[in-house]
């Protein structure tokens, strides 16, 4: 028993120095491509259903949890729209022929914030990026939050159309994948002027993050297996 059990708790200090170690990211990776008129099936990867509306405005601002448990809540009037409303909100999801989709969405509105609450650590974040504003670099921000401290990690819409040619201002959708981000576990997304309209993409685990998990409970499993053999 006093040699397996110093060898359970080295086997979870070397699982905590490895997330300790996987926890050191450089700069974000930010991977931006124009999608003239998104659809569901035409975003590179799946987007969180928020459900439809019959008719275009404000869906709701209260409270919510999404169907793979993120809790959101909103500021201000940020809440779940639907439609196109002039001079307040465009619908990041179209139609072929580019008018408006039913498909309810996400917007952050002038003075509020949408905020998200992922439930467990992430380092990856996707999302439908609609009538993007990148100028001022204030206009849109997303800001990546560690809820145990660490500091915050902030992205502008300047960040993500860097490089890119052919966006128009306000009207060109973008599906934007960050990467390489520090671990967060809350997303807080602002606007300073009307509006960040977006979707996000479901919460993707961070496949290096598995792996060390996974070395960390076959470490303690073997730990285990010694300890029943003593």
């Amino acid at each position: 028993m006093s040699i397996t059990k110093p060898y359970t708790f080295a086997v979870a200090g070397a699982l905590v120095a490895l997330l300790s170690f996987g926890s050191a990211h450089a700069a974000p990776v930010i991977n931006a491509q124009i999608v003239a008129n998104p659809t569901s099936a035409n975003v590179p990867f799946t987007l969180e259903d928020l459900g439809t509306s019959l008719s275009a405005g404000l869906v709701s601002n209260a409270p919510l949890t999404t169907s793979t448990n993120v809790d959101v809540s909103f500021t201000g009037n940020s809440g779940v729209y639907s439609g196109d409303v002039g001079g307040v909100t465009r619908s990041p999801l179209r139609n072929a022929d580019g008018s408006y989709s039913n498909i309810n969405y996400f917007n952050a509105r002038a003075g509020g914030s949408v905020i998200m609450d992922f439930n467990t650590t992430l380092t990856a974040f996707n999302l439908l990026w609609g009538s993007v504003d990148p100028n001022p670099a204030s206009y849109n921000t997303l800001t990546f939050t560690f809820s145990g401290g660490g500091g915050s990690t902030v992205i502008t819409g300047a960040d993500v159309v860097a490089g890119l040619v052919g966006i128009i201002p306000g009207t060109t959708n973008l599906a934007v994948s960050i990467s390489n981000l520090t671990p967060f576990d809350t997303l807080t997304v602002t606007a300073t002027s009307e509006a960040f309209e977006f979707l996000t993409g479901t919460p993707v685990p961070e496949p290096g993050m598995l792996s060390l998990l996974g070395l960390g409970l076959i470490g303690l499993a073997a730990a285990r297996r010694k300890q029943r053999k003593a």
